[in-house]
């Protein structure tokens, strides 16, 4: 649902692009906005489900880099001067989020070795 919503935010933004961003890009952030609540909701479900942090695999890792782009363009976008940044990300959001939805990138590989790690 999140990549849909930013599909649509992308579309609006190739709007903005046309008009030359004469007017404000209030409903750019509110559907990206939109788009974070579905995208936060998709990751607790999936962290609380596998009962770990989902970033094990390149689907939970791209997803989470998309999480905190578009939660750091909700933080920029409070101001005015900052919102015209939702017509870029939007559609990086979009083409890496369908990215991400390739099946062969959700590889499961049992419980993660992180030992050795940090």
């Amino acid at each position: 649902m999140a990549v849909a919503i930013y599909g649509l935010a992308s579309i609006y933004a190739f709007f903005l692009w046309r008009r030359g961003f004469l007017r404000d890009e209030r409903m750019s952030y509110l559907l990206l906005a939109l788009a974070a609540c579905f995208h936060t909701a998709a990751m607790l479900k999936r962290g609380f489900s596998l009962s770990r942090c989902p970033v094990t695999n390149l689907y939970e890792a791209i997803a989470f880099v998309l999480w905190t782009i578009t939660a750091t363009y909700l933080i920029l976008g409070l101001w005015r001067r900052f919102r015209f940044l939702g017509a870029f990300a939007a559609p990086v959001l979009f083409c890496v989020g369908v990215f991400a939805l390739f099946p062969d990138l959700d590889q499961h590989g049992g419980d993660p070795d992180l030992v050795r790690g940090w």
